[in-house]
């Protein structure tokens, strides 16, 4: 993918320069990874720059040599790889046109540490009625991508609003500590008897991604993104993991190999799914097959496990 190709849907949507900069969305994956890679991180003085929920975590502030300004937790070296995944997962939304606070893996004064940039002027989405057009139509797609990256504890701490200049509100997704891009079995299937995900609730919060709230779309709503996952193909993804696990990861190349053909085994049950759900919802408006419904999730995981 080029960099027009990656970015030209989100620039359009953010539209200001400020937010476009701040979120790298000018740039390709390549100039991306090569950009963070080069970073030069140092620590802050001041507490104010890490958010209270973010210090009783242990978390401390950092800026980099463009004064921007990062949380990070020191990690050991056992969580090294896992952290290098955050940094994939937040690629993989980067590239389904998902905007989301950066993850990085980094180094300072011979020390590893997960970072996430600290997104300005931003407000908890727990503040808004994200069961509203357009911030409901958006949580919808969102699904796909915690479904891709088998993230199912989202809740609304996992998401920030920011305005751009027309005061559009734009959602933010921060956070892949739950993402689980290593489980080679499908952690997440299609429910039997209505649209939607079989998932362990981890998370004393109401979920935003509950699927029932979007019964109400028709695959047109969802087309964009399902397509924007199709070309995830696992040579690209492949690239992206290569890029990164180069860094830091021994036996990058087989670690991305195993990587990139879990995630293109999820990519295809996750868009035959939602193709074949809402295609039957669409011809059964005036009469609901109630059979049809029911061995509909039953098709997807005897589909995939006919795959692996």
């Amino acid at each position: 993918m080029s960099k027009q190709e990656v970015n030209k849907t989100l620039i359009k949507k953010v539209k200001d320069k400020e937010l476009i900069k701040d979120f790298y969305l000018d740039r390709s994956i390549e100039e991306l990874a090569d950009k963070f890679y080069n970073f030069k991180f140092s620590f802050h003085e001041h507490d104010q720059l890490v958010p209270f929920n973010a210090q009783i975590r242990g978390y401390r502030g950092v800026v980099d040599n463009e004064d921007s300004c990062w949380i990070v937790k020191k990690i050991s070296d056992e969580e090294i790889f896992f952290s290098v995944l955050g940094e994939l997962a937040y690629f993989i939304d980067l590239s389904l046109q998902t905007l989301s606070a950066p993850n990085l893996l980094i180094k300072i004064e011979n020390s590893y540490f997960r970072a996430s940039k600290v997104i300005k002027k931003a407000t908890q989405i727990s503040g808004y009625n994200y069961l509203e057009e357009p911030l409901r139509k958006e949580l919808a797609n969102d699904l796909i991508n915690r479904w891709l990256m088998f993230d199912e504890d989202r809740n609304p701490n996992n998401y920030l609003i920011i305005h751009n200049s027309k005061q559009e509100a734009l959602i933010v997704a921060i956070d892949y500590n739950h993402a689980d891009l290593e489980a080679e079995e499908m952690k997440i299937t299609g429910k039997e008897d209505e649209f939607g995900w079989n998932r362990a609730e981890k998370t004393r919060f109401l979920t935003l991604l509950k699927p029932s709230n979007f019964e109400c779309y028709t695959i047109n709503d969802f087309k964009e993104r399902l397509d924007l996952m199709k070309e995830l193909t696992e040579k690209y993804l492949y690239h992206i993991a290569l890029l990164l696990f180069n860094k830091f990861v021994e036996g990058a190349e087989e670690k991305a190999l195993k990587i990139t053909s879990c995630l293109t085994k999820r990519s295809q049950y996750i868009s035959d799914y939602f193709y074949t759900w809402f295609k039957n919802k669409d011809q059964s408006k005036s009469q609901k097959s109630q059979d049809n419904y029911s061995s509909l999730g039953k098709t997807f995981v005897d589909f995939y496990k006919r795959k692996v």
